[in-house]
């Protein structure tokens, strides 16, 4: 590609251009003052002369132009100093860029150099850079320097993330893109990068007037049931990448199969990548409890097979659904799903939903709520979480526990069979008050562990919950047990359905 420019010397015309380009450009790089020192000759002074502008053209300005153009530009005084500068970018030709025709402001500044990213959303624009120096006494050099410069801009290219494209949603859903600039900076060796792309935007079905359009290190745009409307079916996306001179890509396309969400729909997330046998054997152990007592409500959403999760992604998914069972069992490591759900749940609660919860990552040491976590244990009913004689909220679980239960009149005890490597749980304190229950429990004195001195073991001296109900303000339910229930248990490898199947009708979600 061939640019053009032209210098122009110091020139009394008066150019017309974009006041949001002068602004817009200013606010990059600027740099140091550099302003002339020379000594203010001694009184009497007779008038003010008016000080001179330059500006500094390097030898590669023959070079091709680019939208990000670094300048320099000097100041001199005939009998004072020069106090600073009013530099100004003209808009002389320049396609797709508002308000080209209105006049630009100057701006002050003591810089004497600074790099610019000037508007070129069309493929190519011309613009002037005008620079009067301001002497002591304010006076400005009315024949400011001016250099006028031909921008040319590639349009970026586009593409969805690979392995990323769904088939089939419910309404709600992320697409995720990556794209490249061909001039993404003036040096030949370092073409078709990513670091000047600004912005992604998408739309559905050719309703670019309402696309969504977010910060490139976003990487996904998020659609949410207010954007598809009640329509479902097939539905397309559309996605383009944005420069940071403004330049649009050609627009890429998918068309995937949206489904309505089930009427009184259960939202199923499967939060546990423990594998092998135990991880199905506690899958199964949900899926059948739900199909058991809420046949075609039940939605699953298998975090394991989400090529990339994202906070937004999940909130949208969790606000279609009024009733919502998640269970991660004996993973002692956190996916980071339920960090990035924590909005979507509050909503959730907030709005009077229902909510089960299986898992030992919720709260405290490797708590998934963080500071959000005095807001979720409000919600859950918990008064406190015990801590270890190592500080940890984290207590390791033994296949010798004998867990206390009141859910369902037939178990009063549970006996471990077996669990994942170094399964955890959360021991807490439930309130007691009318609209907490506690579910799942030690009795005092009978959750023992060594310690290093093993003359005095680590013995509960109150109650020790690990499972509670609540009651909301708002009316819906929450239940969390913080040991691994999917798992088999007392010899009979069906009983813990049977207790799922109650912690449903007690969350609100089944009759």
């Amino acid at each position: 590609m061939r640019f053009g420019h032209e210098y122009r010397g110091q020139s009394r015309r008066a150019w017309r251009g974009a006041s949001g380009v002068v602004i817009a450009a200013l606010g990059f790089f600027l740099l140091g003052p550099g302003c002339d020192d020379s000594i203010d000759p001694a009184p009497p002074k007779q008038g003010n002369r008016t000080p001179e502008s330059t500006i500094l053209v390097q030898a590669d300005s023959l070079a091709p132009q680019f939208y990000k153009l670094a300048l320099n530009w000097l100041g001199s005084d005939p009998d004072g100093r020069v106090a600073g500068y009013n530099i100004r970018w003209q808009c002389i030709d320049t396609p797709g860029v508002a308000n080209c025709t209105d006049p630009a402001p100057w701006l002050f500044t003591i810089a004497t150099r600074a790099t610019f990213i000037l508007p070129v959303p069309e493929g190519t624009a011309t613009y002037r850079f005008d620079v009067a120096a301001v002497d002591d006494e304010g006076a400005a050099d009315p024949t400011p320097a001016s250099q006028v410069f031909t921008f040319h801009n590639a349009a970026p290219v586009v593409a969805f993330q690979a392995s990323t494209l769904p088939t089939v949603t419910l309404p709600a859903v992320t697409f995720y893109a990556e794209a490249v600039d061909p001039d993404s900076s003036a040096n030949p060796n370092d073409h078709d990068a990513a670091g000047t792309i600004a912005q992604y935007r998408a739309w559905l079905d050719g309703d670019e007037a309402n696309a969504h359009t977010v910060a490139a290190a976003l990487s996904g745009v998020t659609f949410g049931p207010e954007d598809f409307q009640g329509r479902y079916g097939p539905r397309t996306v559309f996605l383009k990448a944005i420069d940071t001179g403004g330049q649009a890509s050609a627009a890429v396309q998918h068309t995937w199969q949206v489904n309505a969400p089930p009427d009184q729909g259960i939202l199923l997330v499967d939060d546990c990548r423990m594998g092998g046998f135990l991880e199905q054997f506690s899958d199964a152990s949900y899926r059948n409890a739900l199909d058991a007592v809420a046949p075609g409500r039940t939605v699953v959403m298998d975090v394991e097979t989400i090529p990339r999760l994202g906070r937004a992604d999940l909130e949208a998914t969790l606000s279609l659904f009024h009733d919502v069972v998640w269970y991660t069992d004996a993973d002692t490591v956190s996916s980071g799903a339920l960090e990035l759900a924590r909005a979507g749940l509050d909503s959730l609660l907030s709005r009077g939903g229902n909510l089960l919860l299986v898992g030992g990552l919720a709260f405290g040491t490797r708590g998934a709520f963080g500071p959000e976590e005095p807001r979720f244990r409000d919600f859950f009913g918990i008064e406190t979480v015990f801590r270890g004689p190592n500080g940890s909220t984290n207590f390791a679980l033994s296949l010798e526990d004998t867990v206390h239960a009141v859910v369902t009149p037939a178990v009063t005890r549970f006996h471990f069979l077996s669990f994942g490597l170094r399964a955890v749980m959360e021991c807490f304190g439930s309130r007691q008050d009318a609209v907490t229950r506690s579910l799942y429990f030690y009795p005092e004195s009978t959750f023992v562990r060594a310690t290093a001195d093993t003359l005095q073991p680590f013995v509960n001296t109150v109650q020790f919950d690990v499972g509670v109900q609540h009651q909301l303000a708002a009316g819906g339910h929450t239940i969390y047990v913080s040991f691994p229930l999917g798992l088999p248990i007392n010899d009979n490898l069906g009983e813990n359905e049977a207790e799922i199947r109650e912690l449903l009708r007690l969350a609100g979600m089944v009759p």
